[in-house]
């Protein structure tokens, strides 16, 4: 048995990946002195607001995160089995074009759903990067809105692979030659 250990651990990434957030818009501002701030984090499969004392997780019921929780998980399954098991090249680039479709429908669902809700009036528009600062009745807000560590170390798992796919396996080592037999003299 042949291990291909790019694979396995583009396969762990892959799940890794998940318990991380995709997508982060953090806002903080200070009011009378006193700071506050409060982050919005989107998994594929929940969202959660933490600040201002509390921290709670919501399931948003979107699509394009359960599409890319399913081909993630796929993603990783395959790509381990075909590493371990059966060390299929063609099977572990399956892998590799499912985890990165995942990140590809994951970034478009989120930016046209974030484009597709008008923000509230006077509130900037947040897309999936950006920033800045803007007065809201008489105090300065700054955001950030950001893709965050799920999301890269999901993209980390599709090159890896990938490149788990384009590895040849390595040949067994060849025992040296027997030495040749004594000569008489």
């Amino acid at each position: 048995m042949k291990l291909n250990i790019i694979g396995v651990i583009g396969g762990i990434l892959a799940f890794v990946s998940l318990a991380l957030p995709w997508w982060a818009l953090s806002i903080s501002s200070s009011i009378m002195g006193m700071g506050f701030s409060m982050d919005f984090s989107v998994y594929p499969y929940q969202a959660t607001v933490s600040g201002l004392g509390m921290s709670e997780a919501a399931d948003l019921g979107i699509w394009y995160g359960y599409v890319a929780l399913a081909l993630v998980l796929t993603a990783g399954v395959i790509c381990i089995i075909a590493s371990v098991k059966i060390n299929k090249a063609k099977l572990v680039a399956i892998g590799g074009v499912l985890a990165l479709l995942a990140i590809i429908i994951f970034a478009v669902g989120l930016q046209l759903e974030l484009s597709s809700s008008p923000p509230a009036e006077d509130l900037p528009a947040v897309g999936l990067f950006g920033g800045g600062s803007m007065d809201y009745e008489g105090t300065t807000v700054n955001y950030s809105a950001y893709l965050s560590f799920g999301f890269w170390i999901a993209l980390v798992a599709a090159i890896l692979m990938f490149v788990a796919s384009m590895k040849k396996p390595a040949e067994a080592a060849a025992y040296p030659p027997p030495p040749p037999p004594p000569t008489a003299y």
